[in-house]
């Protein structure tokens, strides 16, 4: 059923049949009162389309227990394959004595051969993992499942994914044809698999689509790659320099969501950016930028920004780095506030510096305007409760 849903033939099937059904409908219920020998002719067809619907039901409930329970013998015969198949992984892992054995399953049953293979894949380490790939390769349908991924059923396409990326080297260059199905969810599965396993230019591939991808596409992908990539380091390269807002805002929100340090050039045009949203994004991201250029300036940049967001993100920056030089200008800003949102990042910061910031935070706690003593209050309590947690 699977293949024709997903065949080149299903639309032109989804036309005829409701029409064919129609037919056979009608036909049926012609026949059926040509039986009957009622002079009225409404009386007629009216008890032949009652016969009719009727022996359609029954048809249709048998059709059903007997699908039903041809469903549960082959459920249970292909259970008592898998745990044949399972004994003899089992005795293999410890044992090659057996692989005759496992050659003739997995010519019998591949299917199951398969689901018993990943599964074993992934409890198995060290020289038994080894034996398990590799007679994969040995009974042939290593290659078989390659075939798959051109399939044009997902679900097929999704289990052959999961199975080759169990492997050791998977075959990344056909996984990479993947990359074309006309499913987005095979699609994604494919970058996963190559962007985690794949090569510097299979993974600057997908780096490359990142902008035209849904925000929950590249955050899954953000944390997929390996730090240490390289094809990762040229990505964010090119994109701080392209100047592509779209493509700024991609490496902006990998930097966010990874939480770790990267090394970047020229941030200063970055605070200074035409992009309002570009703005915002790197303030949030500042704490996790290493340049060689002076921070300083460029938080001053962000505290007169137009925009209360980007304020409010370079004030966050603030704490975070511990800039203690911007107190004084921390704490005009948050005397004069009207923004809530912006006030409270500009607390936040104060109490994160320390010191005589600290203590000039604490007198807001008796202030006039009513905004600031509630913010500078609850900033106040939320930081001594969270040093109380702290262990000794």
């Amino acid at each position: 059923m699977g293949r024709l849903l997903y065949s080149r033939y299903w639309p032109t099937f989804e036309r005829v049949l409701p029409l064919a059904a129609l037919v056979v409908y009608l036909a049926g219920v012609v026949i059926t009162a040509g039986m009957f020998s009622i002079d009225d002719t409404y009386v007629r067809y009216a008890l032949a389309c009652v016969v009719v619907q009727a022996v359609s039901l029954l048809l249709l409930s048998a059709g059903l227990i007997g699908g039903k329970r041809i469903a549960v013998t082959r459920g249970e015969r292909r259970q008592r394959t898998v745990d044949r198949i399972s004994s003899l992984f089992a005795q293999f892992s410890f044992d090659p004595v057996c692989r005759p054995d496992l050659l003739s399953a997995a010519r019998e049953h591949p299917s199951e051969f398969l689901d018993v293979w990943q599964e074993s894949l992934s409890r198995l380490k060290g020289s038994s993992r080894q034996r398990v790939e590799e007679i994969l390769i040995e009974t042939g349908l290593d290659q078989q499942t390659v075939g798959e991924l051109a399939n044009p059923d997902p679900g097929q396409v999704l289990r052959a994914i999961a199975l080759l990326r169990k492997m050791e080297n998977p075959p990344l260059a056909a996984l990479e044809k993947a990359l074309d199905h006309p499913a987005d969810v095979v699609r994604m599965a494919a970058r996963i698999t190559i962007i985690a396993r794949g090569s510097s230019q299979g993974q600057e591939r997908i780096l490359s689509q990142l902008s035209g991808l849904p925000f929950w596409q590249r955050v899954v992908l953000f944390q997929q790659i390996p730090a240490d990539s390289s094809a990762l380091q040229h990505y964010l390269t090119l994109a701080f320099e392209a100047g592509e807002e779209t493509e700024m805002l991609a490496a902006l929100e990998f930097i966010i969501s990874s939480q770790r340090l990267q090394p970047i050039r020229a941030v200063k045009r970055l605070a200074g950016s035409s992009s309002v949203e570009v703005r915002i994004k790197f303030f949030k991201a500042l704490p996790f930028l290493a340049s060689d250029e002076d921070t300083v300036p460029i938080l001053q940049l962000g505290l007169d920004d137009l925009d209360w967001r980007a304020r409010a993100m370079a004030a966050r920056a603030c704490g975070v780095l511990r800039v203690a030089s911007l107190g004084p200008e921390l704490l005009r800003r948050f005397a004069c506030a009207t923004n809530p949102v912006e006030a409270s990042h500009l607390a936040g910061a104060l109490a994160a510096l320390q010191g005589d910031a600290w203590r000039r935070l604490q007198e807001f706690t008796r202030a006039d305007n009513d905004m600031t003593r509630a913010i500078a209050t609850d900033v106040i309590e939320k930081h001594l409760a969270h040093h109380r947690e702290q262990p000794l």
